[in-house]
């Protein structure tokens, strides 16, 4: 029985011959993480579609250059797919939000809408009060600069070890765990100060949020993105951390954005890309 190296030597050898279904098995394998990777760093839905596209696309004509000495197939499309995040444009989002002081006010000008308890009840009413969770969560990953979100991303979501991160970004070991505890100190004292989630006796609560997220275009009632039944949960698709840290005092912080959702990537990313470009190998 063939290892997963073994076949996919075996499809990037086709590849590299003009195989394109070789090519689309071999994008398939990689391309979910690749997409929930990139649209964490971006969080809107279009322009994480369009970069993923570009990262495949970067994958398919780069064949030629991978080097099964030097890396897996997966750690060299983390690598890309890490390198590319670094460095790309700025995301609409990106730019609105400035750091976790300004995202603060922005939550303070949000009113608290107090919901009746029978009302909170309703399986719409859960529903929502889940997506203004996911929506508010995902977006204090924003106010880490990108250097920062990559570094937690890796570690305390994607459940990556610190050693293959750091390779992956092509840092040592302590600048990755240095970037990785400043990430973690900035993110995780804006949730102890301002979160509800972490600290009961703060008095932001995602239930009192959800008319107001509603209000602003946060959430759509119509449109839930982060918690309708079928969608997948990070923790679900990535069982265990492998990271070193064993101070188990982060693991409920970890444990909301494990709960974020798992994004099913959308079958026309790769379909374009097979129609538009044909690699020459």
């Amino acid at each position: 029985m063939k290892t997963n190296r073994e076949e996919d030597l075996i499809l990037i050898e086709k590849a590299r011959t003009g195989d394109r279904r070789a090519l689309e098995t071999l994008l398939k394998g990689v391309q979910s993480w690749i997409y929930n990777v990139i649209r964490r760093i971006l969080l809107n839905p279009e322009e994480a579609e369009d970069a993923t596209q570009e990262v495949l696309f970067k994958l398919a004509t780069n064949l030629a250059a991978y080097d099964p000495n030097r890396a897996s197939f997966k750690t060299w499309t983390y690598r890309i797919t890490v390198n590319y995040a670094l460095n790309a444009k700025r995301g609409k989002l990106e730019e609105l939000t400035t750091g976790f002081s300004s995202y603060a006010n922005e939550l303070k000008q949000m009113p608290d809408i107090e919901v009746p308890t029978d009302e909170l009840s309703n399986p719409e009413n859960k529903i929502l009060v889940e997506e203004a969770k996911a929506s508010c969560t995902l977006g204090m990953l924003l106010c880490l600069d990108r250097e920062q979100r990559i570094s937690l991303l890796m570690a305390d979501i994607m459940g990556l070890s610190d050693k293959e991160s750091a390779e992956i970004i092509g840092i040592s070991h302590d600048a990755f765990r240095k970037r990785l505890s400043r990430a973690r100190q900035d993110l995780y004292k804006f949730m102890d100060d301002k979160c509800g989630l972490i600290n009961t006796s703060n008095p932001c609560r995602c239930s009192k949020k959800m008319k107001s997220f509603q209000n602003h275009g946060w959430i759509d009632a119509k449109n839930p993105r982060f918690s309708a039944p079928h969608v997948q949960r990070v923790k679900e698709q990535i069982k265990n951390l492998e990271c070193e840290d064993e101070d188990f005092q982060r693991r409920e912080y970890q444990e909301i954005f494990r709960d974020h959702p798992y994004f099913e990537t959308p079958s026309k990313i790769l379909e374009e890309l097979l129609v538009k470009y044909s690699p020459t190998y």
